[in-house]
């Protein structure tokens, strides 16, 4: 104890103290800290769990999806090229990939053809493995993403789960969800002006679609989902120009999607005669051109039953 004591009041002893605390502090640190490898994987599955991530397993499904239904027509990198059907999808973003296939597009028989909407082949947690390996293994940066979860994607399946009380649950959450971003919408004035400059030319103003050149034709979009129309707009399928963030906010857009939704929620007016509201200009031509046919007619029969009179 003396030994201890005449140590204590050498001038160096304060800081041998400070030296023997720091570095027990530091290799106790070690040991209990994660390596970057250990935090990185932690940091993974917790983002995972938040459904912010994707996880490994989700990645290796896509990737088996990719191998069965994609990779044939687009190549095992995704750039088609000579042997292949597809075209290169390497720069069209995980957006285009969901788009494609929520929407029954794709997978395709015919690449060279324009597909119609068709029940989906995979559901959506399908479809969100394979945008996961699409995006870690074969699309480039800055590609469009798939738009927030904010945004509602297409509505349950109720054959996607075990039994009705998980599809009632799924479906309440996502009725609120949709009527949430539909709600959020600040104007569906300004997504009517929005629809009305930037899609109506070609979906027509009711978005029953319409003829384009070359054989090919804007499909009806009253079945697309919020998130179904917010990718087409930022991925530009087919004939469709690329309405990014920047040329449409995202705003914009919520607001524009709201019109379409409040439009493809009217009734129909047609009356008994129901043309499928093609449009008010050839609605009109039409109820024109078969009045004045039927005023003709009229005008016909009369004279020749005036000239059989006479």
């Amino acid at each position: 104890m003396k030994w201890i004591t005449a140590r204590r009041r050498h001038p160096l002893a304060g800081y041998a103290v400070v030296m023997l605390a720091l570095t027990l502090f530091g290799v106790g640190y070690a040991v209990i800290a994660p390596s970057a490898e250990r935090a990185e994987a932690q940091t993974l599955a917790a983002e995972a769990a938040a459904g912010e991530q994707p996880t490994a397993e989700d990645v290796a499904q896509g990737r088996e999806i990719w191998t069965k239904s994609c990779a044939s027509c687009h190549g095992p990198d995704g750039t088609g090229g000579e042997g292949y059907t597809g075209p290169d999808i390497t720069g069209e973003g995980g957006a285009a990939v969901d788009f494609q296939v929520s929407t029954g597009r794709m997978p395709s028989t015919n690449p060279d053809a324009q597909m119609p909407r068709k029940p989906p082949v995979y559901d959506q947690e399908a479809i969100d493995d394979l945008v996961a390996y699409y995006e870690a293994q074969i699309g480039e940066a800055g590609a469009p993403e798939v738009p927030s979860a904010d945004i509602p994607g297409s509505a349950p399946v109720r054959n996607n789960f075990a039994d009705e009380a998980a599809y009632e649950q799924a479906l309440e959450e996502w009725e609120s969800k949709y009527e949430q971003y539909l709600e959020g919408a600040q104007s569906t004035d300004a997504g009517m002006q929005l629809y009305l400059a930037n899609c109506a030319h070609c979906h027509s103003w009711s978005g029953e679609g319409g003829a384009l050149t070359g054989g090919r034709w804007a499909p009806e979009i009253g079945d697309a989902s919020p998130r179904q129309i917010y990718e087409a707009m930022i991925t530009g399928p087919g004939a469709m120009p690329v309405f990014n963030d920047t040329t449409v906010t995202p705003d914009e857009k919520q607001e524009l999607i709201a019109y379409v939704k409040d439009l493809q929620a009217e009734p129909n007016a047609g009356g008994i005669f129901d043309l499928n509201r093609i449009g008010q200009v050839a609605e009109g031509f039409i109820a024109w051109t078969v009045g004045l046919s039927l005023i003709v007619a009229c005008a016909i029969w009369i004279t020749a039953k005036q000239r059989a009179h006479d």
